[in-house]
């Protein structure tokens, strides 16, 4: 028998009993001392992976949440953060590149997958985002199973995520924006709310984090600021996709995520981007904060015809909810799904409660007795009407246009009995966001029907009062004609739209309508021929719309001038421009254009050039030096997001040709060196496109005859 003083040692079997107590006491010390380890050599201790899942075990033993595995954490491993308060009191835990992603399933509400553009649903399964290479922040999102994006960063704790900016590394700045981003179990759903966003959405030189080293606050007062029209198409494009992609989101926006959704929706909203908007309202909680954006998502399916998506909402909402809203959705739902003895019981329920409103009451009989209602009143209309006269095919008139807000405009053009008057103005509207081609606005503007304007009537109309109804009209009336004389109409448009502001949009119409005109052979015999001397014109007009087909561009009569333009743009792509072009389509003042955009001017001697060249005075507006110089140092910081927000605010109310080219090589030297290199060539192509179509303007004398 073993003596021993320790009674815990009487037994014989004492020994063996403490054998495994004591291997258990190594592996928690072995493992309590690698976390430290880790934690002082800066790498991230995932939360998600302290405790081993075990898939038989219970639900509360086995976290199949994030908020759960929070925690979890929290609760069972308090000691790791005792330890490490007390090793690195004064250190920040700086967040290190993690290449493998965990997504736990959510019992709360169902997974919503990243979206793409369109509409197809990404693969969970293998959501792994890796920071690129050209990136030295060495922070890679997780992404939740609901599409939910969380920094390694927020879990644990925020350190100098802004590598962009050296001169700022541990600073009291970088600490004051990143200092209230840290999370407790309460937060991890405001992370996944502000990082919902549309997925792929056409532009690879966008990442997951353009909102690195921009804290939430400054990213919410960026958004209102910026929701503003542009008058370039290719900044106004990148701002509207840097809002809307799913992404990384900025610093501390945990606190703000509410705010910073909101202000994202109201910035797509101005824009009218529907599809975009549906995508992100789509991901959003199903709570009283977002009602009236649910509301939104409904009518804009209904109207669309997507009628499982919104039928699905509605038939969850009237159980809930006494709001008529909701119950005249149920009606157009049991309709359009066939159940016409449901609708009429639930239209008899509306009435019966005393719901007052004789348009839609009118326009249900209309769509359940297949027989036209009376006259609606155009004044009085809503967007349940609309959707209404949509199913009983009736026409929608213009007026019906004017009570759906902006964030309709994309889904107004998917409505399939518009009016004329109601269609062109929709589709103009359209094509001025930027939200379809001009050649999609030229098929919508010919499938309106025939038109049976007189087209120097038109015209007349048009340079009297330049607006959406008579731009559309102008342009049928021409397209329409059949006439050989009609080309000679064309120029004078142009020039009324260039007025008007509306030259970028709208002449790549009249080109493809001159290219089709083209193809009569009277037509192009004419051409040749000029005695009017409109052949120049509109040669120079097809070069500034389409610089490459210099094809068409040879068969015109008197086209030096158009061949000089399809040189000089063309020049700008390829990297090297012609002096004696730009001699002769004097357009010295747009040197630092061609400079920052890389177009290199070889060969010349600049001194004997200042003896010789006439040089014009022009006077140009400045750009806001403040603004300006915020869009230089966020670029340099290679801030993103907040570089395209603050380009797209400087450029707001600008006419590209009257602003100081100065001013817009720095804006595209700032684009470049946020790696949006193909926006920056596009950008400053617009630049040039606008001065061009000034020297057109000039061309073409005033007044509206041929």
């Amino acid at each position: 028998m073993t003596n021993c003083k320790n009674k815990h040692c009487s037994s014989p079997y004492g020994a063996v009993a403490l054998a495994p107590l004591s291997f258990i006491s190594s592996v928690v010390l072995v493992c309590t001392m690698s976390i430290s380890a880790l934690a002082q050599q800066n790498a991230p201790v995932n939360l998600l992976t302290i405790a081993p899942v075990d898939e038989n075990r219970s639900s509360l033993d086995n976290p199949n949440n994030i908020d759960q595995a929070i925690e979890q954490a929290l609760e069972t491993d308090d000691s790791i953060t005792t330890l490490k308060s007390k090793e690195q009191p004064d250190e920040i835990i700086k967040p290190a590149l993690k290449d493998e992603v965990i997504t736990p399933k959510s019992q709360e509400s169902p997974p919503i997958a990243p979206f793409s553009k369109d509409g197809v649903t990404a693969d969970t399964t293998s959501l792994v985002q890796k920071t690129p290479e050209n990136k030295s922040d060495g922070i890679s999102p997780l992404i939740a199973a609901d599409g939910s994006v969380i920094q390694n960063a927020e879990i644990e704790s925020i350190g100098n995520f802004d590598a962009g900016d050296s001169n700022n590394a541990g600073g009291a700045m970088t600490n004051e924006i990143y200092g209230s981003a840290r999370i407790g179990r309460r937060k991890i759903s405001d992370v996944g709310l502000a990082a919902i966003g549309v997925g792929n959405i056409g532009n690879d030189q966008l990442d997951s984090l353009i909102w690195r080293g921009t804290s939430a606050r400054d990213a919410i007062f960026l958004l209102q600021q910026a929701a503003l029209g542009s008058q370039s198409s290719a900044i106004m494009r990148l701002a509207y996709e840097v809002v809307a992609r799913q992404s990384v989101p900025p610093s501390g926006a945990n606190n703000v995520a509410p705010d910073l959704v909101e202000a994202r929706l109201a910035f797509l909203a101005n824009g009218g981007r529907s599809e975009d908007l549906a995508l992100l309202v789509a991901q959003l909680p199903k709570t009283e904060k977002w009602a009236s954006w649910r509301r939104w998502l409904t009518e804009h399916y209904l109207m669309i015809r997507d009628d499982i998506a919104a039928c699905d909402i509605v038939a969850s909402e009237i159980t809930q909810t006494l709001e008529p809203f909701w119950h005249k959705s149920n009606v157009i739902c049991q309709a359009v799904q066939g159940n016409l003895g449901g609708a009429r019981f639930a239209a008899d329920i509306l009435a019966a409660n005393g719901v007052d409103d004789p348009a839609f009451f009118g326009l249900v009989d209309e769509v359940l007795n297949n027989k036209p209602a009376g006259e609606v009143d155009t004044t009085s209309l809503n967007s349940a009407h609309i959707v209404l006269m949509d199913v009983a095919n009736r026409t929608i008139p213009l007026e019906g246009l004017s009570v759906l807000p902006n964030q309709m405009a994309e889904t107004v053009m998917k409505l399939k009995f518009l009016g004329p008057d109601a269609r062109m103005v929709s589709t103009f509207d359209g094509l001025n966001r930027g939200l379809i081609s001009h050649r999609h606005a030229g098929k919508l503007w010919r499938n309106v029907g025939p038109s049976k304007d007189d087209p120097q009537i038109a015209l007349a109309r048009l340079d009297t009062n330049s607006n959406a109804l008579t731009t559309a009209m102008a342009w049928r009336a021409i397209d329409a004609d059949k006439r050989p004389e009609r080309l000679l109409m064309v120029p004078k448009a142009v020039k009324a739209e260039i007025a008007a502001g509306n030259g970028a949009m709208m002449l790549p119409l009249y080109a493809d309508l001159v290219r089709n005109a083209l193809t009569d052979e009277a037509v192009a015999s004419s051409i040749r021929f000029d005695d009017l001397d409109v052949a120049p014109k509109l040669a120079f007009m097809l070069a500034i719309s389409q610089p490459s087909d210099t094809m068409t561009l040879s068969t015109f009569g008197k086209n030096v001038d158009a061949m000089q333009v399809a040189e000089l743009l063309s020049g700008m792509s390829h990297g090297e421009i012609d002096p004696d072009t730009v001699s002769a389509l004097e357009v010295w003042h747009l040197m630092p254009v061609f400079d920052a955009v890389g177009a290199g001017i070889d060969g010349i001697n600049w001194l004997d050039l200042v003896k010789h060249e006439e040089r014009p005075q022009r006077s140009f507006v400045n750009l806001s030096p403040v603004l300006l110089k915020a869009v230089i140092s966020a670029a340099e910081k290679h801030r993103v997001a907040e570089t395209v927000l603050l380009t797209n605010w400087l450029l707001h109310g600008v006419s590209l040709d009257k602003v100081n080219p100065a001013d817009l090589a720095s804006v595209i030297e700032a684009l470049d060196q946020i790696g949006q290199s193909e926006t920056a060539k596009a950008f400053a192509q617009e630049v040039v496109k606008a001065h061009l179509m000034q020297l057109l303007a000039e061309k073409v004398p005033n007044g509206t005859q041929g």
